[in-house]
C-alpha cells in the first residue's frame, strides 16, 4: 500500500465549482480498490453541479478509472487540505484488516473521470 499526497493551492471550491456548467460534487470515500494503475472507489455521496452549484443529491456513485490518466485530467486543487485517518480507518484488504491508513487531500476538479451510480 502507498500513498499519493496532493499539496494544496489557491482555488476556493466555490471558484471550482463556478467553472462547472454540468457535473457531479462527490465527497468522501465509501470503500474501493486499486489494481495496478487501475481504481474503484465509492463515494460517501454525491450531489448535481449545474451552471456552478450544488443541486440534488444523488446516491450509489462510484468513480473509476485509470490511476494516471485521472491525475492528468485534474484542472484545479483545492486551498482546503483536510486529512484522516488513524486508529479509526482501517485498510481491510486481504489479510491487512485492522491496518491503520490515512486519507484526505483538498477539492480537486476532475475534467474527465467514469463516473457510474444512480440518481
Amino acid at each position: 500500500m502507498t500513498n499519493t499526497y496532493i499539496e494544496p493551492r489557491r482555488s476556493t471550491l466555490d471558484e471550482m465549482l463556478a467553472g462547472i456548467e454540468n457535473g457531479l460534487y462527490v465527497a468522501g470515500m465509501a470503500g474501493g480498490t486499486t489494481d495496478l494503475d487501475s481504481f474503484t472507489f465509492g463515494a460517501q455521496y454525491a450531489r448535481e453541479i449545474r451552471k456552478g452549484r450544488l443541486g440534488r443529491m444523488l446516491r450509489d456513485v462510484a468513480l473509476s478509472g485509470n490511476v494516471f490518466e485521472t491525475m492528468k485530467s485534474i484542472d484545479a486543487i483545492g486551498n482546503d487540505l483536510v486529512m484522516q485517518g488513524g486508529l479509526n480507518s482501517c485498510c481491510g484488504k486481504a489479510d491487512q484488516l485492522g491496518l491503520p491508513v490515512g486519507m484526505g487531500g483538498p477539492h480537486l476538479r476532475i475534467r474527465n473521470v467514469v463516473v457510474g451510480g444512480r440518481a
